[in-house]
């Protein structure tokens, strides 16, 4: 989360590069037509947070949805993927007492796998959390390949090849849909992955060096409770971590619930990681399937949370981003 983009000059010196007449010419980002609506939270408070703004994103173009995480750049500069495997960039638009307001900017370019190719299928391309390395390069990880990958945008733009990340052991008894769904990055580049979790209290989390030669084993366990799983992981600006968890039921609806971990926990251990709540969401607040969260130290010193929520490409549900400022 230090370093800012220069996909577009990348890309297009790469595409120079390549300029032998019968090559193909590599996608590059395209633009996004995407209209924000102000949402009414209602309550300035919740929990130990304070709603710092709010849009509803609609967009006519059918790549547009299925957002899983996001991460949100120095400038207001934010990157974010579905899980269809598009790439999504833009700015977040804030007022002058810092308060979000709208997007601008949005652009697009297809994922691709370590051949360079886009993914054949749904299967393969179901990216469900990014995170920055203290290099600039971005850690995906994929839920129903239970694999993480590594691009380097600054360096290749959007239509560069992925590396392989490091691998983890245990992942191939992971539910298909229900996998690695959150991850982070540590100070010195090691990933905090976590799956998402189901019936059981916890769910594994893995502390994994990007150089491991070996699968890495799981270190720890995050506590799951009220039918809540996790959807997401981000460090905060002091060195904790902030994770996002999601629960539906077909009668009750959606919920998300947003905790704080102390960085103290990130250590093997049996037992079940400490944490604590710092609200959570629900009617009569909007809510959706909130899946994403990135902390961001504003200019004031505050801790700002956005989350995301992934609408699954249904009209029936939405694409909200939402701006928190830590107050507790």
């Amino acid at each position: 989360m230090r370093l800012s983009f220069a996909f577009l000059s990348a890309a297009l010196l790469c595409a120079c590069a390549q300029s032998a007449a019968d090559a193909p010419i590599p996608e590059q980002w395209r633009a996004v037509a995407v209209q924000a609506i102000p949402v009414n939270f209602g309550d300035a408070t919740l929990g130990q947070l304070r709603f710092r703004g709010g849009v509803e994103l609609h967009s006519s173009d059918p790549v547009f949805g299925g957002l899983s995480d996001i991460e949100v750049l120095p400038g207001n500069r934010f990157i974010s993927q579905s899980d269809d495997g598009e790439w999504f960039e833009g700015d977040l638009v804030l007022d002058a007492d810092g308060a979000l307001t709208g997007v601008a900017n949005m652009r697009t370019a297809m994922m691709r796998d370590e051949q360079g190719h886009p993914f054949a299928n749904k299967e393969g391309a179901d990216s469900e959390d990014i995170a920055q390395l203290p290099d600039g390069r971005i850690a995906v990880s994929f839920e129903q390949t239970q694999t993480i990958r590594i691009y380097d945008l600054n360096r290749d733009g959007p239509f560069g090849a992925a590396t392989p990340g490091p691998r983890l052991v245990g992942v191939e008894r992971l539910p298909l849909n229900s996998g690695l769904e959150a991850m982070t990055a540590l100070e010195d580049g090691t990933l905090v992955v976590g799956a998402e979790g189901g019936d059981q209290p916890t769910t594994p989390i893995w502390l994994a060096p990007l150089n491991a030669h070996s699968p890495v084993p799981v270190a720890a366990h995050f506590p799951l409770s009220g039918g809540f799983s996790l959807t997401s992981l981000d460090r905060m600006p002091n060195g904790d971590l902030v994770a996002m968890e999601r629960f539906y039921a077909p009668v009750i609806g959606a919920r998300a619930r947003i905790v704080r971990v102390p960085v103290s926990e990130l250590h093997a251990s049996d037992a079940p990681m400490r944490v604590e709540q710092l609200a959570q969401l629900g009617p009569p607040h909007p809510v959706d399937n909130f899946e994403g969260v990135s902390a961001v130290r504003m200019p004031n010193g505050v801790t700002r949370l956005y989350i995301v929520s992934d609408d699954n490409f249904s009209r029936r549900q939405r694409t909200y981003i939402f701006a928190f400022d830590v107050i507790g």
